[in-house]
C-alpha cells in the first residue's frame, strides 16, 4: 500500500467522520433534502467511479460517498490492496465537484454503513440491479429498514481489480517489435506470389511461423508488422491492388487464428541497377524502377510502419526480424535486432528469442 508521510496535505472540508456525517445527513433530511449514499473501497479512482458519482448526484440533492477503511479493503480484496490508504482515497473522491461529502467508514459491510448514516437513497451501479447475492439482498433490506430506498445508475462498469491485473500482467510484459517477411516466411509461397489468378487456392501458410507469432503475442507485448519486397509489381507480374488484396486476405486469416498484424508494408519498386542488368529478359514498368528504394534491407518500411502506429524503435526493448533471405538478415542488423530464420524449428526459435529478450531486458 502506498503511504504518504505528510497526510495533512491531503485534507478536505468535505471529509467527515462517521458520527458527524450521520448528524449532517439527519439535518439535511429534516430540511426536506434528499441524501444519496454511494459506498465502496474506490481504490485507484477511475472513470467508472467518476461516472457513477456523477449519475448518482442526479438522483439526490446531496451526495455522500462512504470510503471503506484500509483494514476491511485488505480483508476483502487480498494481498496488495488497497493500493492507496483510506485518507488518500477519500481525498481523491472529495475532489470531485458532484460529490458533496465523503466519510471514511470502519465497517466490514455496507449494511452497517446504511444503518449508521440512514440516507434517503442507497445508490448502486447497474450491475447490481438483478443480483440476489446475500450481500446486496441485505443492503436492500437495510435501506428499507431506515426508511430509504435503493436506486441504480445506468453507466458502463469498470473494474479496479481488472485494471490492476492489466498493469501487472500486460504492462509488465516485455515490449517487442516483430518485423516479418511475407513470401517464403509468413507463407510457403516464394515465387512472385500473386501472379496467378488462382492465388487463393495456391496460398499456403508456414505453420512454424504462424505458431511462433501466436507464441510471441501470448508471452510478450508484441507489435507485429509485415515488410515485404514486391518487385513483381515493377516486373508487371501483378499490380499494387493484387498485393493489397493478398495482404488483406492474409490479415483476415490471421485474425481468425488470434494473430494481429499491426501494419502491412510493401515496396513495389525495383532498383535501377538491377533493372538495367535484367532489361533483356524482363519487361519492367519504369514507373517503379528507381535509383533509391525502400526495399529491404533498408529499414525504411519499418520506420514508415512505426510512424503510422505513432511508435519509435526506442519504445521496444527487443526487435526481431523473421525472414528467409539475406536481405532479412541484413534488416535485422540495420535495426539492431535478432534475425530468426523462418526455416528454424519452432522450439529452437522460441529458445533463441527467449534468451535474446531476457538479455536485452537486462541492458
Amino acid at each position: 500500500m502506498i503511504i504518504i508521510d505528510s497526510v495533512d496535505t491531503f485534507t478536505s472540508r468535505k471529509i467527515f467522520g462517521t458520527n458527524a456525517a450521520a448528524q449532517r445527513i439527519s439535518g439535511l433530511k429534516a430540511s426536506g433534502k434528499t441524501v444519496g449514499l454511494c459506498h465502496g473501497g474506490f481504490d485507484l479512482l477511475h472513470p467508472g467511479h467518476i461516472k457513477h458519482f456523477e449519475s448518482a448526484k442526479t438522483l439526490c440533492d446531496y451526495l455522500f460517498v462512504s470510503v471503506t477503511s484500509d483494514r476491511f479493503v485488505a480483508g476483502r480484496k487480498g494481498s496488495g490492496r488497497p493500493v492507496l490508504t483510506d485518507r488518500l482515497r477519500a481525498y481523491s473522491v472529495a475532489a470531485l465537484e458532484f460529490v458533496d461529502y465523503v466519510v471514511i467508514t470502519d465497517y466490514q459491510k455496507g449494511v452497517e454503513v446504511i444503518e449508521k448514516l440512514k440516507p434517503s437513497f442507497y445508490i448502486k451501479g447497474p450491475d447490481y440491479k438483478n443480483k440476489t447475492t446475500p450481500g446486496i439482498t441485505a443492503e436492500r433490506e437495510a435501506i428499507k429498514s431506515v426508511g430509504g430506498e435503493i436506486r441504480y445508475t445506468d453507466d458502463p462498469t469498470f473494474s479496479t481489480t481488472e485494471m490492476i491485473r492489466y498493469i501487472r500482467e500486460e504492462m509488465d510484459r516485455n515490449r517487442i517489435l516483430v518485423a516479418i517477411d511475407r513470401d517464403g516466411t509468413l507463407i510457403e509461397n516464394d515465387d512472385f506470389f500473386g501472379k496467378n489468378q488462382n492465388w487463393r487456392e495456391e496460398l499456403r501458410l508456414k505453420k512454424t511461423v504462424i505458431d511462433l507469432l501466436s507464441f510471441l503475442q501470448t508471452k510478450y507485448n508484441a507489435t507485429s508488422i509485415v515488410v515485404s519486397n514486391q518487385a513483381g509489381v515493377a516486373r508487371k507480374f501483378f499490380d499494387c491492388k493484387r498485393v493489397e488484396e493478398i495482404n488483406s486476405h492474409l490479415d483476415s486469416i490471421l485474425r481468425e487464428k488470434g494473430i494481429k498484424i499491426h501494419s502491412w508494408m510493401y515496396c513495389p519498386d525495383a532498383d535501377a541497377r538491377y533493372a538495367a542488368a535484367k532489361k533483356d529478359e524482363t519487361n519492367f514498368d519504369f514507373a517503379y524502377v528507381k535509383e533509391v528504394t525502400k526495399r529491404k534491407p533498408s529499414p525504411d518500411m519499418v520506420f514508415d510502419a512505426l510512424k503510422g502506429l505513432h511508435r519509435a524503435l526506442a519504445d521496444f526493448c527487443s526487435i526481431l526480424v523473421i525472414g528467409n533471405r539475406q536481405e532479412d538478415k541484413e534488416l535485422a542488423l540495420a535495426l539492431g535486432g535478432l534475425f530468426v530464420d523462418a526455416s528454424d524449428k519452432y522450439e529452437e526459435a522460441v529458445n533463441k528469442i527467449n534468451d535474446y529478450v531476457r538479455l536485452e531486458s537486462l541492458k
